[in-house]
């Protein structure tokens, strides 16, 4: 029995070699199958992955180029600030006259014109367009900053450069009024005013000593007029009318020989200078023939005589017949 049941067995077992051939077959298409779904999927993986990389990518660019743009936005803002200021106004308003070195003022005029660079645009839709973008904006930022710092210093050269000016002038005035002012303490805050280099205080000082020195001009003017008034009435004449009291004037027959003064002598022997009148003309007197009537009356002849006919200086007398006078 033990026998029949080992030979069952045995007919049972399949020959070698040929036990797994089927399922073999099946497992392969299994594994190839399997490769190329992997293969598949890490294609669209890798796709994917360099897709979303390059996103990236482009939104970080962007957000670069945005931030490079702001600035340029920032830098041109506080170049126009700057431009407008009160300050910068003033300083281009300042003649070239007004400041110590005039080239201060043609160096702040070119620099207040300076040509500011176009906006910059973030509208690529690649990354290194964006980073082009980025940096043409960063190179605008430099270059309006290097535009507002040299506004800003010539503007400040020329307020310097305008007190300079100030300065020398104060000095000179200082200079220029000594012993010309009414009160010299103006000229001792013009001093203080300079040597502190502010502006307002000099402009102070500098209108104080002005009218004090044009005070001082002023009193001298007048004092000197009435010392002028003063010595013109010391030289007119003493008087121009006589006081004779009781006395009487005497005189008899004068000829005026062109203008002269002409000298009277009163009784008391007082002198009475007339003023100078027009000459003037008395006839000579005519010659007269001696009456015959029998008792010595008539007028006596009086030849003319030329001795006495000069201007008239003092006494004359062309005696015995001729004209007589004091």
């Amino acid at each position: 029995m033990d026998e029949e049941k080992d030979l069952e067995a045995t007919a049972a077992i399949p020959p070698a070699g040929t036990e797994n051939a089927p399922e073999r077959k099946d497992r392969r298409w299994i594994i190839f199958g399997a490769a190329a779904v992997a293969v598949a999927v890490l294609v669209a993986g890798g796709v994917c992955g360099y897709r979303a990389y390059e996103g990236h990518q482009v939104s970080v660019a962007r957000q670069t180029c945005q931030s490079a743009v702001a600035d340029q936005a920032k830098a041109v803002k506080a170049y126009k600030t700057l431009l407008g200021s009160d300050d910068t106004m003033a300083a281009l308003k300042t003649d070239a006259k007004s400041v110590k070195d005039a080239r201060t003022v043609d160096t702040l005029a070119k620099a207040a014109k300076a040509k500011l660079p176009v906006m910059v645009r973030c509208d690529a839709s690649k990354a290194a367009g964006l980073d082009a973008a980025a940096m043409k904006a960063g190179k605008a930022v430099k270059t309006v900053k290097a535009d507002a710092k040299a506004l800003d210093a010539a503007v400040k050269a020329v307020e310097t450069s305008k007190l300079n000016k100030t300065v020398d002038d104060a000095e000179a005035l200082y200079k220029a009024t000594d012993g010309k002012v009414q009160d010299d303490k103006t000229r001792d805050a013009l001093t203080k005013a300079v040597k502190s280099r502010d502006a307002a205080a000099i402009a102070k000082a500098v209108k104080a000593v002005n009218d004090s020195k044009t005070a001082k001009e002023r009193a001298d003017a007048e004092a000197k007029a009435q010392a002028e008034q003063e010595a013109a009435a010391q030289q007119q004449p003493q008087s121009q009318t006589a006081t004779t009291g009781s006395s009487t004037w005497s005189g008899g027959t004068y000829t005026n020989g062109g203008g002269s003064t002409r000298v009277y002598t009163n009784n008391g022997g007082g002198t009475y200078h007339a003023p100078q009148q027009q000459p003037t003309y008395q006839a000579p007197q005519q010659s007269q023939q001696p009456s015959n009537n029998g008792n010595g009356g008539g007028q006596p002849y009086i030849p003319p005589t030329s001795s006495c006919t000069g201007p008239i200086t003092g006494s004359c007398s062309s005696a015995p017949g001729g004209e007589v006078w004091w």
